[in-house]
């Protein structure tokens, strides 16, 4: 066949190529074009992009999660002696009616305990924690004219979620608690000297304090009170400037320092002198330099157990931040006493280093597949074109993402492993379509400008309309919306990256050195040649200077690679392009021709599938789930709860208990690390897990090592933990659960009952209790629980008002009388160094352990006269009221509890609305039952997402409307969206995966953005063959198809693949593997099971929308075609009817033609793959014009 043709690829050949009706025949798009014409300056850019690009990744801070800042504010008022009753109506429904008022208030709670109130402020993730911040601080100051006159002023509080500890360092040891505690303070101030680290605070160990214990008998014998004792001391401690005196030419300061310089100074104090004799403390109390009492106790392997939590500055890289933590903790290794063990938990900088490798692997991963097919089907010269579109869109995203301040976090990292198939798909489109016209024998220059302007518009379209499909999702509300926000923000930059990168830098890479496959390359100049010699020589003496295993393997796996494609892939490929891929076509060709002459089969079938699709799913799914629920746990909790008034000491014995059981358990081997915690001074747990609050809990953190080290299975392990561990513990609640990774979630099962009492209250949350426990779904429930607290015993004591006031005493005297005397009175500091310690005045022990201590005590009145207690009170046992809990000023109930291992949370929640069907039914008038937590969550992300995907529809159709001038053709393109669900269903019905609300529910959002775009380039191509080469419709669509095959075949593929090594849970440690020779390989991990679903669903998806784009579409735009026609002939009166009615076979496009003059010069125009073409001579000049292929 002979071109006519200004020159060929290689300069040869002859034809109207100059001839300007012949170019504008041929689209052109500017900034292509001016790409093309300064390739030196693009070639620059790029070099600049990808030096900027990987400086840029370095830069980012890496984190395991985003930081969300979630504007919670806390609202905390003291009232002291006062009953949660009194305290709720006096001072928490006051500022609750005042904090309501604020617009953009997503939550408020309160709890009202005896003598205290919070209030919890939440507000919407948009509003900006300062705004909120000032909002509150105005309706308080409101509120503080109404409240009690003897409350304490409120304090504000706010919530930073950002300063998360990042690891914890925990310090035990075969000495005492004193010294262990030094050593942690001594390694406190070295870490916090760090830039990057915020602060280290120091938990566990055991507190000093100065204390001065007070004999009551020896102060009814000396007739003193304890306010006398603690009045001496603090008019003695003291420093009290006096001035100055000039004195000469000199100034001298004058002080009175009275500071004690050792705490025995105490005993020598005079508390009073009577009858001329002075009574010293020392006559009336010991003094003792020695430790609070313990609240807290915390053990690391039996051994107590000292923790730092390292917290790091905003913005700091996470990985840098703890290797420097680590290197400081090394370099005191040596100053540690021996028997001193370090153990760091809880370390997020491992957790997010595994991480991120393992993207970064799936990434490269990923890459080497879509390389490997983009050989097959373009070529060795070819493929490259596209694969460095790849490494060039991810650099220039990069860049941005460092402007805009995103963090490298999970949600990122997994953006980018869906971006990478999608980075293809215009550059696979751009080089296909310019080497089909160096096949057609265009010069590289002009194939480069010519066909990527023909392409240029519909690739922007499906750009936009991917971009489309993502934009609803950053609006998403709530903690969820900023967690998942973060992905549509990625994918539009690394799209827009890649769009960017397909029309600029790729076209001018192709018309600088694109050839044709098999066409002999001009040699390299020798200075060229031994530049790039020298170039690769050096490289490789610098990387076997750092790593000579490096060098020898990467030198290995090129001349591995070489010979493979030399002697292997080379003729595999060329093998399939000219006979696998041209048969392919040709069979799908006549497929497609079949389908076009069956329209109505396929259409009923494909309508068949999906809905058969959908019923097969809802009878055979696994259910439908909120967050994935198969994510194997870093960390298991054993929680034990104790009833309310328990002293510490009696609930870490039931720790220890614990311990003991857990260290007879099977599988240790996967245990790293087990830290017991009593009350919350110790430390080690998981620091998003909450952990133990008071002395009557407890709680135990079994970290695990990683998933590819364990030797048995997680679920199995929590499964037989929940089986066994604490079921013979008398007196106390054990709960064993897992450590939930992600955005904060509700209780699986989250129950509210609502209404005015709080003993009715507290009776129908025992009530629902007791009949949960009695139903066979008990047994799938995991530390069930009700928040309305048990009364906690108390000693009341009654104040006879009267008989106080003959004394001229108030109840608050008596009330700071008896409070000084059991829990004691801060009297003064002691200060040494820069270390200061309470000194507390208090009543012996063996007055504080018995009830009956309060008998003997005295109130001081004025004049000094003794009153005995006893005389003006009495006192008794009894239950104390709880607390009183409220949501948005109404006070109720909460029940709780999470789901057994194994259980899906979405069925056993279901199981427990059938149990508790009867009870809700029969609860009294004015109380009320509902379901939140992780179910209200879900149903809130299930009506976003919904819309989200409709709205995505919207502007997706709108943005095809404005692209092809027409409303029939976009119905066509969201027809073909709208059933590629059913390859989603069928995916998660093959790997067994239930429906995920929010992974699948953005998966199948993704989905829309990817499949539109073959749909789109296929349609464009028809058009144009339709409107420039004047072919019938039918044959339209069938070239149309065949040459569009490729290219959709392409980006189908790539996508897929490259999210096959997520969705199968590949994991190969390439950088490890090249540095060290350790692979790690593994299948499966945390992050398969996290996007494993996502990964699955669009690619699944995405197999059968190749199948609509392919044959569907073609087909349905057929039959809208001849309803366009039908509409037309019948309904309208348009010019050209009588013409449609003499000549129905032709077609719209054909018939808006008729009116042209045909005495215009035939032009030759490249012809679309398989399309016969034949020389004509016509007036103007020869050319070429398509022959339909034979019906």
């Amino acid at each position: 066949m002979t071109h006519d043709t200004q020159g060929g690829s290689n300069g040869n050949g002859e034809g109207p190529r100059q001839d300007p009706r012949f170019l504008e025949k041929f689209k052109e798009f500017g900034a292509t074009s001016f790409a093309v014409e300064h390739r030196t300056s693009v070639m620059v850019m790029l070099v600049i992009i990808t030096v900027m690009g990987a400086l840029a990744y370095r830069a980012i801070p890496k984190e395991s999660f985003p930081e969300l800042a979630i504007p919670i504010i806390a609202i905390n008022t003291i009232y002291p002696g006062v009953s949660p009753a009194d305290v709720e109506s006096q001072v928490t429904r006051i500022i609750e009616e005042d904090l309501s008022t604020i617009s953009d208030l997503k939550e408020l709670t309160s709890t009202s305990i005896e003598g205290y109130s919070s209030i919890v402020a939440e507000f919407d993730p948009s509003v900006n924690l300062e705004a909120a911040l000032q909002k509150v601080r105005e309706k308080v100051d409101l509120s503080k004219p109404d409240l009690p006159a003897d409350a304490e002023e409120p304090t504000i509080v706010e919530f930073n979620f950002s300063e998360i500890p990042i690891m914890q360092v925990n310090l035990s040891g075969e000495f005492g608690l004193v010294r262990l505690k030094e050593i942690a303070e001594e390694l406190q101030d070295r870490i916090e000297a760090l830039p990057a680290v915020l602060r280290a605070d120091l938990r566990g160990g055991l507190e000093r304090e100065v204390k001065v214990e007070v004999d009551l008998g020896m102060l009814q014998f000396y007739g003193l009170a304890l306010k006398d004792v603690t009045e001496a001391i603090q008019d003695e401690n003291v420093n009290i400037p006096g001035g100055s005196i000039d004195v000469g030419d000199s100034k001298y300061l004058v002080r009175v320092d009275g500071e004690f310089v050792d705490p025995s100074v105490i005993e020598d104090l005079i508390v009073k002198v009577k009858g001329g004799r002075a009574i010293y403390v020392r006559d009336v109390a010991t003094v003792d330099f020695g430790f609070a009492e313990r609240e807290s106790y915390a053990r690391l392997r039996g051994n107590s157990v000292v923790t730092l939590d390292v917290v790091k500055r905003s913005g700091e890289n996470i990985i840098e931040t703890a290797a420097a933590v680590k290197a400081e903790v090394d370099a005191m290794a040596s100053l540690f006493p021996p028997t001193t063990t370090v153990v760091i938990t809880g370390d997020q900088s491992k957790k997010i280093e595994d991480m991120v490798s393992s993207l970064e692997n799936n990434i490269v991963s990923g890459l080497i597949l879509i390389v490997a097919v983009l050989l097959f089907f373009l070529g060795a010269g070819t493929s490259m074109f596209v694969a460095i579109s790849i490494p060039s869109s991810m650099f220039l995203s990069f860049m941005v993402l460092k402007v805009m301040g995103i963090s490298m976090n999970m949600v990122v990292l997994f953006s980018l492993i869906l971006a990478l198939g999608m980075l293809v798909d215009n550059a696979i489109v751009v080089v296909e379509n310019i080497y089909r016209y160096l096949e057609e024998g265009w010069d590289r220059t002009l194939a480069a400008k010519k066909a990527t302007g023909e392409v240029a518009v519909p690739i922007i379209a499906a750009t936009a309309t991917t971009l489309a499909a993502f934009a609803p999702l950053l609006f998403w509300p709530g903690q969820i919306g900023e967690f998942m926000g973060y992905m549509p923000k990625t994918l539009m930059v690394t799209l827009t990256s890649s769009l960017f990168v397909a029309l600029i830098i790729v076209p001018t890479l192709c018309a600088m050195f694109m050839t044709l496959d098999g066409e002999k390359r001009p040699p390299l100049r020798p200075a060229m040649r031994w530049t790039l010699i020298a170039g690769t020589a050096l490289a490789f003496l610098i990387i076997a200077g750092t790593n000579l295993l490096s060098a020898g393997l990467l030198a290995a796996t090129f001349f591995g690679l070489w010979a493979l494609y030399k002697f292997v892939l080379d003729g595999i490929a060329i093998h399939f392009q000219n006979r696998v891929l041209p048969r392919t076509m040709e069979l799908y060709e006549r497929q497609l021709r079949w389908a076009l002459d069956h329209r109505f089969v396929i259409i009923a079938g494909s309508v068949s599938g999906f809905v058969g699709t959908a019923v097969v799913f809802a009878m055979f799914s696994l259910g439908v789930e909120y967050f994935p629920e198969s994510m194997p746990p870093a960390q298991l909790l054993v929680d034990v709860e104790t009833p309310v008034g328990t002293r510490a000491e009696v609930t870490d014995a039931l720790v220890l208990r614990l311990e003991d059981e857990l260290s007879q358990m099977n599988g240790q081997e996967d245990w790293e690390s087990v830290v017991a915690v009593t009350g919350g001074g110790g430390g080690g747990g998981n620091p998003m897990g909450g952990g133990p609050s008071g002395p009557e809990n407890g709680r135990l953190s079994v970290s695990l090592v990683d998933f590819q080290e364990r030797q048995q299975d997680a679920f199995a392990t929590l499964g037989a933990m929940q089986a066994s561990v604490g079921r013979t513990l008398a007196g106390a609640t054990v709960t064993v659960d897992q450590v939930r990774e992600g955005p904060a979630q509700g209780s699986p099962v989250n129950i509210e009952v609502v209404g005015a009492d709080a003993d009715v209250l507290k009776g129908l949350s025992d009530g629902l209790i007791d009949v949960l426990e009695g139903a066979a779904v008990y047994q799938k429930l995991v530390g069930l629980k009700s928040d309305m607290d048990a009364a906690r015993p108390e000693l009341a004591v009654q104040v006879n008002r009267e008989k106080a006031a003959l004394y001229d005493l108030s109840t608050a005297d008596v009330g700071r009388a008896v409070r000084g005397a059991i829990n004691g009175v801060e009297a003064a500091k002691y200060r040494t160094g820069n270390d200061e310690y309470d000194i507390i005045v208090r009543l012996a022990e063996p007055y504080r352990q018995e009830l009956e201590g309060l008998r003997e005590l005295a109130v001081m009145a004025d004049g000094g006269i003794q009153v005995p207690l006893l005389s003006m009170a009495t006192w008794s046992v009894e239950d104390g009221e709880g607390a009183i809990r409220r949501k948005d000023q109404t006070r109720m109930a909460t029940i709780s509890a999470d789901v057994a291992a194994g259980f899906a949370n979405n069925t056993v929640l279901a199981e427990v609305q059938s149990t508790l069907a009867a009870f809700h039914a029969g609860m009294p008038i004015g109380y009320t039952l509902r379901y939140t937590g992780q179910s209200q969550d879900q149903d809130e992300a299930t009506a976003f997402l919904g819309g989200a995907f409709l709205t995505a529809l919207m502007l997706i159709g709108f943005i095809l409307i404005s692209q092809f001038n027409s409303v029939v053709k976009p119905v066509i393109i969201l027809t073909s969206v709208i059933m590629s669900i059913a390859g989603v269903l069928i995916g998660l019905l093959v790997f067994r995966m239930p429906f995920g609300i929010i992974n699948t529910g953005v998966g199948i959002i993704s989905l829309a953005g990817i499949v539109v775009n073959n749909a789109i380039i296929l349609i464009d191509y028809i058009d144009v063959l339709r409107e420039r080469d004047s072919m019938d419709r039918r044959e339209a669509l069938v070239q149309g198809g065949k040459t569009r095959f490729r290219p959709v075949v392409l980006t189908a593929t790539t996508t897929a693949l490259g999210l096959v090594p997520l969705a199968i849970g590949l994991n190969f440690d390439f950088f490890g593997f090249y540095g060290s020779l350790n692979p790690e390989l593994y299948w499966g991990g945390e992050q398969a099971a996290w996007w494993g679903p996502m990964a699955v669903a669009i690619i699944a998806g995405i197999l059968i929308a190749t199948f609509l784009t392919l044959v569907l579409v073609p087909v349905m735009y057929s039959l809208v075609d001849d309803a366009a026609l039908f509409f037309k002939r019948h309904f309208t009166n348009s010019g050209d009817e009588r013409v449609l009615d003499q000549n129905p076979q032709l077609d719209v496009a054909a018939a808006a033609r008729l009116g042209e003059s045909t005495s215009a010069a035939p032009v030759w125009e490249p012809e679309p793959a398989g399309v016969q073409r034949t020389r004509l001579e016509g007036i103007g000049g020869p050319g070429l014009t398509p022959v339909s292929e034979a019906g």
